[in-house]
């Protein structure tokens, strides 16, 4: 999931009961802005971010964020803060996590 907060006052960490649901979910968050910083282990260059911020964030003023699927696909783009709820609705919807619910991996 990637995070553009209109400025880092935007973003405020997950709280516990938010963070166990991210992890059970594998959802790896990257927050981009003037700096960049994430959940994950993975770096990225200046001019990497750059380019996602042209694809992802599309000259947008506001917050916005993208769910980006294990496909690579955008799966939903919303110009607003991030609403936990309404991602996790959306992955759990999805085929590859109805599977993994059915077979008792979360």
């Amino acid at each position: 999931m990637l995070y553009f907060p209109h400025d880092t006052s935007s973003w405020t960490f997950p709280d516990d009961s938010i963070s166990n649901e991210i992890e059970e979910r594998k959802i790896k968050y990257f927050v981009i802005s003037d700096t960049a910083f994430s959940n994950s282990e993975m770096e990225f260059s200046q001019a990497y971010l750059d380019k996602l911020k042209i694809r992802y964030k599309m000259g947008s003023k506001l917050d916005s964020w993208v769910l980006i699927g294990l496909d690579g696909g955008a799966k939903v783009r919303k110009e607003e803060k991030i609403d936990w709820e309404y991602i996790f609705k959306t992955i759990d919807a999805m085929p590859m996590r109805q599977s993994e619910i059915r077979r008792g991996g979360g």
